[in-house]
Order: structure tokens, then C-alpha cells, then sequence
């Protein structure tokens, strides 16, 4: 029956009470959830998070709205990401009257370097771009660290706004500020800390993406759930089919509960000055890893997870974490498919020379984020001994 079925009947007061105040305390939230699936998430300043599938499309007015001074908008691509995404973001941004042009780079990890931000630069200046530019990097990790310097520094800065395209690229690379390039001498070791104006971080993006791409980016979201998050590192640790399914829901609680993470981090320690360094957990072996000629193809998050669960290993034997912590984040790992050995092609020497330069490093002391247990690490890294390093890389060559 219908509700004009029901004949009305007289109750009473605090009946109606009962009745309605739940209902009263839970509207609200269904009206919200329906009418705004984009959820936003303050960093530092005025930059800002949009998590949430479907708003690509809405970006161009969105930026229209935004940024009213801004003449001209500079869209920072690769070729790969370009051709899936970059001609309806074009034409977008035209169709609402933005003066918009783009350039595109070589995708991979070696357009990440001073020849490519050159010729980035460059074409700003063909194009006549002044300080009223607004570029915009739309791609993964790559892209962002190196059209986000090329921002930091043209014309001493210039605002930039992150698309990003990858899972890494959501949870870790585009929130925050940090902009770099490589060297001959170690990953990120030239670059500037510029914030994003806004962040788009769009799920659907996700979807052109392979299982190997996926996972790596998931990698620095168990990340988050180990250093700060126990409760996301819980839900990743029960959901790991679901997750790398790409089920909507359980990808976007994940994504949005890593970028708030990281959010809460940045907002304390923007110049990584103490706590920030903590999100490097797994990066000290693991950018050593990464820089390193192996005889397979690694991506950053799988470097990272190997370094992740080596580091735990050492900090085990130091005494700050708990071996059965160390067990189930491996597992956790390794549930996502994620590498969890040192290549045997390298050399112990070759991994301690990569080690000693890394940005985290105080004094000429290599030092290392030190998680205490599943959702806790201390604020700062701590100083580890070369000696005991070395012991431990150089006993995994025995086994």
C-alpha cells in the first residue's frame, strides 16, 4: 500500500520524537553523500583536495571559476596519458573561453630531468607565458614532480594545479608540494616545495591503468596505514580483493582516507623539518633500490615496498617494532602482489652508496622513518648505523 493508503492516526509527542530525530540526524548525510560525491580536503594555505569519481568533465569551468587573473593555462602531459585524456581536457578548457595550450613529454621515469624541465620551459616562453600562467600537470608521478618545478621556478613561480592519473600519483606524489627532478646522483634530489592551487583526484582516471600500476600506488597507501593510519592500513589488509578490483567504494575510501593522511601531515610540517620525513617510510632502501640497474622493471611503490619491509626487518632487530607487526604488513604486502625482495643482481656496496645520500639524512647519518607498531612511528626518523645496514643486506646475500 501506498503512504495515501495509510488512514492517519493520532500519536503522541515524544512517539513523534523518537519517530523523527533519527531520521533528522541521518538526512543531512544521505542529502550530502547524493548531492556531493566530491569531497574536499585542505592541505596548506589555499590548497586544496578534490577527491571523488566523475568531476573530470567539470574541471575546465571549475578552473574558469577559480583562477579569474589567470590568461593563460599550460596543460603538461605524456604521450601515453595524453591520448586517453588530453584532447577533451583541451577542449574543455576552450569551449569555456580559457586560453589553454599543451605540451607533451616521453613517458617514464627519465623525462624526469633537467634536459626535459628545459624544454618545458622553453615552450612557456615560445607561447609567451607571464607570471598570469597557470600550468597544469596531467599524468602520474612523472608528469607532476617535473610540470610542478617547472612551475616552482618559471618566472620565480607560477600557480599549478595536479590532474593526476595514477593511483601513486593520488595518494602520494600530487598532494603536498613536493616538486623534483633526477640526477646522475639519486632520485628528487634537485626540486622545490610549490603547493597545488587544487588537486582533481578523479577514480575514473584510474581505469586505463594495468594491475602492475595499480598495486604499486596501493604500496604507498599501506604506507600511510603503517606510519599513521592503523585503521586504513585494517580495511586495505581485509579488502585487498576489492581493492585491486577497482570496486568503486572501496578504492575511493582508500584513496581519500591516504591523501587525508598525508594532508594532516603536510598541514604540520610543510618544509619537511621533522614529521614529514616519516612519509618516507620504505625510501631509504628503497629509492636505493629504484636507482639502481636491475634485470626487472621496478616501479617507485614496488621499491618502495621492498624497502618498506626491509627497513622493518632492521628496526625489528633494533628493537622498536614488534615481529609479528613486521609478519602482517609483509603479508599485507604481498596480498596486493607486491615485490618483497632485494634483487639479488645487486651489490650491498652499490645499495650503501645510494643510501648515503639520501634527503633524509642529518649529520652524514643514514636514518630511517621508525614505525612502532601498525599505525605509529615516531616523529622524526631515527639515525641507523651504517655497520648494522650493511650486516643485514650482506646476510640476506647468505640465505
Amino acid at each position: 500500500a501506498s503512504c495515501h493508503d495509510l488512514k492517519p492516526h493520532p500519536l503522541r509527542l515524544p512517539t513523534l520524537h523518537v519517530i523523527l530525530l533519527p531520521l533528522l540526524l541521518i538526512l543531512p548525510r544521505m542529502t550530502s553523500s547524493l548531492s556531493s560525491p566530491v569531497r574536499s580536503i585542505p592541505v596548506v594555505g589555499d590548497s586544496t583536495v578534490k577527491v571523488g569519481p566523475g568531476q573530470f568533465s567539470t574541471i575546465p569551468a571549475d578552473l574558469k571559476k577559480r583562477f579569474p587573473k589567470i590568461s593563460k593555462f599550460a596543460i603538461v602531459s605524456d604521450e601515453n596519458v595524453w591520448k586517453h585524456y588530453g584532447p577533451a581536457l583541451l577542449k574543455g578548457c576552450k569551449d569555456q573561453g580559457l586560453d589553454t595550450i599543451a605540451y607533451q613529454i616521453k613517458p617514464g621515469e627519465k623525462s624526469k630531468c633537467r634536459k626535459v624541465k628545459a624544454e618545458v620551459e622553453d615552450f612557456l616562453l615560445e607561447n609567451r607565458c607571464l607570471r598570469d600562467t597557470c600550468v597544469i600537470a596531467l599524468g602520474g608521478g612523472v608528469v607532476g614532480d617535473l610540470a610542478g618545478f617547472v612551475a616552482a621556478t618559471y618566472l620565480r613561480g607560477v600557480p599549478v594545479v595536479q590532474i593526476p592519473t595514477s593511483v601513486m600519483a593520488m595518494v602520494d606524489s600530487s598532494v603536498g608540494g613536493k616538486t623534483a627532478i633526477n640526477v646522475p646522483a639519486g632520485k628528487n634530489l634537485i626540486g622545490a616545495f610549490h603547493q597545488p592551487r587544487v588537486v582533481y583526484a578523479d577514480m575514473k582516471l584510474l581505469q586505463t591503468l594495468n594491475d602492475k600500476q595499480v598495486k604499486e600506488g596501493l604500496a604507498e597507501a599501506i604506507k600511510m596505514g603503517c606510519i599513521r593510519k592503523p585503521k586504513l592500513f585494517e580495511y586495505m589488509e581485509k579488502n585487498a580483493e576489492a581493492i585491486m578490483k577497482q570496486d568503486p567504494e572501496a578504492l575511493s575510501e582508500v584513496i581519500f582516507d591516504a591523501i587525508s593522511g598525508k594532508a594532516d601531515v603536510v598541514s604540520q610540517d610543510e618544509k619537511e623539518r621533522g614529521l614529514r620525513s616519516t612519509l618516507n617510510f620504505g625510501h631509504t632502501i628503497g629509492h636505493a633500490v629504484e636507482a639502481l640497474p636491475k634485470k626487472e622493471v621496478l616501479y617507485h611503490g614496488e621499491c618502495v615496498a621492498i624497502g618498506m619491509v626491509h627497513e622493518m626487518a632492521i628496526l625489528s632487530e633494533m628493537g622498536h617494532l614488534d615481529k609479528k607487526a613486521v609478519d602482517r604488513i609483509t603479508a599485507c604486502l604481498k596480498a596486493y602482489g607486491l615485490p618483497t625482495d632485494i634483487p639479488e643482481e645487486l651489490k650491498v656496496a652499490d645499495l650503501m652508496h645510494k643510501m648515503t645520500i639520501d634527503k633524509k639524512n642529518k649529520n652524514g647519518k643514514i636514518r630511517m622513518t621508525c614505525v612502532t607498531a601498525i599505525g605509529a612511528s615516531k616523529p622524526d626518523p631515527i639515525p641507523v648505523e651504517e655497520a648494522l645496514i650493511t650486516k643485514y643486506l650482506a646476510s640476506l646475500k647468505k640465505q
